[in-house]
């Protein structure tokens, strides 16, 4: 999972957290790792520590609590490697940028229970601002890096067409929908990249209305599934649900099928609230029956979006390993814990 940070933000606000403390040398706090020089202070790993166990319903021992130290410091190490990078390509967004991301996080919540927010955990504005900066450098270096090289060309569209034709015989109308889920339950297991988790009903609340809020401003829904989405089962796949038959929609209910039948391709489903959690649905694209071919510029779209997004998950794997390869990292705390065992 080395590059779990690559997409999205981190929940709201949790290394934003950790800015609060940057900077702060406390007496005796010293330095967890250092990045081709750069210190990671220890504060940092230890405000993100509590940060992620505050809300939790009990708290870890020594072993656990340095597991959970092990992969902040793991996380904050491929952050400054990456941020490095992002200097040295002299790569940064504009304000306005930032300016448009602050507002899909905040989503549909008004400015003083946004702030609110932020000041319960912790959090101040300012520290949010340069942690969306820092996340949307991420993203422009890897879109200087990476995107372009997973681009497909037409020959093989047209052979992954050739070698699944039968897949394009639509015997009944069919939707493709996509899907993220957010759940208050702090027992529950993720996969996403940002290996970001809402504990409690609150934050599942907030957290929904942030991703519904930057869906709504355009960003990708599938990059957004696989950074923040909680569903174990489709995350990896960007929260794609694949086609359903119009006949299975029923299984969602009545109400959800009429939604979905009415929507224009791209457009999204309000959140469904349910026992389970929040569930955001986005209507990715329809078939009618017959044999489609890619003289339909839907069937084009979708094979390409599924190779180029294969080649994109692999070769950001590959950029971000061959980062961390060339990097100088010491990571005293790595020390520390092997030789709390000797």
């Amino acid at each position: 999972m080395q590059n779990r940070f690559l997409l999205g933000l981190v929940v709201l606000v949790s290394l934003a957290a950790g800015c609060n403390k940057q900077g702060q040398q406390a007496a005796g706090g010293g330095v967890a790792a250092r990045v081709n020089g750069k210190e990671i202070l220890r504060s940092e790993v230890e405000a993100q520590f509590a940060f992620r166990i505050k809300d939790a319903p009990q708290k870890p021992d020594a072993e656990a609590a340095n597991l959970v130290k092990l992969e902040i410091l793991r996380d904050l190490i491929e952050a400054e490697i990456m941020n490095q990078k992002a200097a040295q390509l002299k790569v940064a967004p504009g304000d306005a940028e930032i300016a448009a991301r602050l507002k899909a996080v905040q989503g549909e919540v008004s400015d003083a229970e946004f702030n609110k927010t932020l000041d319960a955990r912790g959090v101040k504005p300012e520290d949010l601002k340069k942690e969306i900066a820092r996340t949307l450098t991420v993203e422009k270096v890897v879109e200087n890096q990476v995107r372009n090289k997973a681009k497909v060309s037409d020959q093989e569209l047209t052979d992954f067409y050739t070698k699944n034709k039968e897949v394009f015989n639509v015997k009944e109308n069919l939707y493709r929908l996509g899907v993220i889920a957010v759940t208050g339950d702090p027992g529950g297991q993720v996969n996403n990249l940002t290996n970001d988790k809402a504990l409690n009903p609150a934050m599942a609340t907030t957290k929904m209305q942030a991703i519904e809020g930057r869906a709504k401003m355009g960003e990708d829904f599938a990059q957004l599934a696989r950074a923040l989405s909680e569903d174990p089962q489709t995350t990896q796949a960007g929260g794609d649900l694949g086609y359903q038959p119009e006949s299975s929609l029923d299984r969602f209910g009545p109400q959800f099928k009429a939604q979905v039948m009415k929507l224009k391709v791209g457009d999204l489903v309000p959140v469904i609230r349910t026992e389970e959690g929040l569930w955001l649905f986005k209507l990715t694209g329809r078939r009618e029956p017959g044999q489609h071919d890619l003289s339909n510029a839907e069937v084009k779209l979708s094979i390409r979006e599924e190779l180029e997004g294969r080649r994109q998950q692999l070769l950001t794997a590959a950029f971000s390993e061959q980062l961390h390869n060339e990097a100088r990292i010491e990571n005293f705390l790595v020390g520390e814990v092997l030789a709390s065992f000797k």
